[in-house]
């Protein structure tokens, strides 16, 4: 799930991507990506219990095919488990490269993490 990140790259604009793991209260698994270079993002598949998946892509800059690849076949593990995936605060990048793809229609998106937790309350 993580991406390597080099400790020497600052953080921000240009710098390798990370993704982290967090289980908010309510059966949310969410995933918050960081950072313009994603292109080893993989993310578990939902777990027992999980209700929902929330994406917060709020700290990413640049949005290519390798992060939307993995976004998809998230989506698909996630519906295999009766879970629906939600995109948080998609950035103007990432936003164009899922409506460019079509993909921008098989995701819930939310203007904020507050305002996904609040919908998914």
């Amino acid at each position: 799930m993580n991406i390597d990140q080099d400790p020497d790259q600052p953080s921000g604009a240009g710098a390798r991507g990370t993704c982290t793991r967090e289980t908010p209260p309510g059966g949310v698994l969410l995933y918050r990506l960081h950072g313009d270079h994603l292109d080893g993002v993989d993310f578990d598949e939902p777990q027992d219990g999980v209700r929902a998946v929330l994406v917060d892509l709020t700290d990413v800059g640049f949005f290519g095919s390798s992060a939307l690849d993995a976004l998809l076949r998230l989506r698909v593990a996630a519906q295999e488990n009766g879970v629906t995936v939600h995109l948080v605060a998609p950035q103007p990048i990432a936003a164009r490269v899922l409506q460019l793809t079509g993909a921008d229609t098989l995701f819930p998106r939310h203007a904020s993490l507050d305002a996904a937790l609040r919908a998914l309350a």
